[in-house]
């Protein structure tokens, strides 16, 4: 099996993990590479190269080096004509979904890192706050309709569900937000959908051995 897409990633990130959901998803073949963050393979010249930003994820696609998830899976959609719009509206509309949940969600993360990595205990108590009040707009939205665009999967969803897949590393339960636990039911049973830590592998992985 030849592989046209190669991904950098790790497996506790959630942007890596939106990058191999799309094209688990999409059920496309591609070649993954760790990149061991801890000893700071990130930022050695050679990733650099592949990333500029020294983050992960990278995508490469021929001639193509991206970094950035939410960049990398709006390419993808085009690239691929999965989980976009074949519209320069619809593109353009998934784009606000993009910056808005990147907007709103954004301190799942942060309330999981702190977390997970220690951290002044008023910051977490602020980051709690907010990730409630992002949560409760969510949870708004996914109540009017099965996925955060409308009737399928796009990009946007795949966009939150990392974040929303470990909220409990936050120490939050999407149960006090029935909507939402609703959807991430309804995206675990979507073809290709997994769990971050089953999902993610910890070492390279070709396109050969994924199945």
């Amino acid at each position: 099996m030849s592989a046209d897409f190669t991904v950098y990633g790790h497996f506790a990130s959630q942007p890596a993990a939106r990058v191999v959901l799309f094209l688990r998803m999409a059920g496309i073949p591609f070649d993954y590479r760790h990149v061991d963050l801890k000893s700071g393979a990130q930022k050695t010249p050679e990733y650099l190269a592949i990333s500029r930003f020294g983050r992960v994820p990278a995508l490469v696609h021929g001639a193509a080096h991206l970094s950035e998830s939410g960049v990398i899976l709006s390419y993808l959609a085009k690239t691929t004509g999965r989980f976009g719009s074949d519209e320069t509206l619809g593109r353009y509309r998934l784009g606000e979904w993009l910056s808005w949940l990147a907007d709103v969600l954004l301190p799942l993360q942060r309330t999981r890192a702190l977390r997970r990595f220690g951290g002044d205990p008023q910051a977490i108590s602020y980051m709690d706050k907010n990730a409630a009040t992002g949560l409760n707009q969510l949870d708004a939205l996914l109540s009017e309709r099965p996925f955060i665009d409308g009737d399928a999967v796009t990009i946007a969803d795949i966009f939150a569900f990392p974040w929303i897949d470990l909220a409990n590393e936050g120490n939050i339960d999407i149960a006090a937000y029935p909507a939402v636990q609703e959807w991430y039911r309804r995206m675990l049973a979507q073809p290709g959908c997994a769990t971050q830590y089953t999902l993610m592998p910890t070492e390279d992985r070709p396109a050969a051995d994924w199945d």
